[in-house]
């Protein structure tokens, strides 16, 4: 995947899941109950996850491109 796309992506991936987890935190119902409570952790997980992996597509490199330094650490 080319270098820009995929840090397209990841800034995308980034922003889906801080509005889903703001959304969750802000403006979700409270009175979720039941099932409810469980889609709302489940949402809450997905919502870091896409974040994580954002981060991860953005500042990714291969092995090939990093320095010696770098694996060193």
């Amino acid at each position: 995947m080319d270098k820009g796309l995929r840090r397209i992506a990841g800034v995308i991936l980034m922003v889906a899941g801080i509005a889903c987890d703001v959304w969750l935190g802000f403006g979700a119902p409270n009175d979720w109950d039941g099932a409810g409570r469980v889609l709302r952790f489940g949402l809450g997980l997905a919502a870091t996850g896409a974040i994580t992996w954002g981060a991860g597509l953005i500042f990714w490199q291969p092995k090939a491109e990093r320095s010696e330094a770098a694996d060193v650490a």
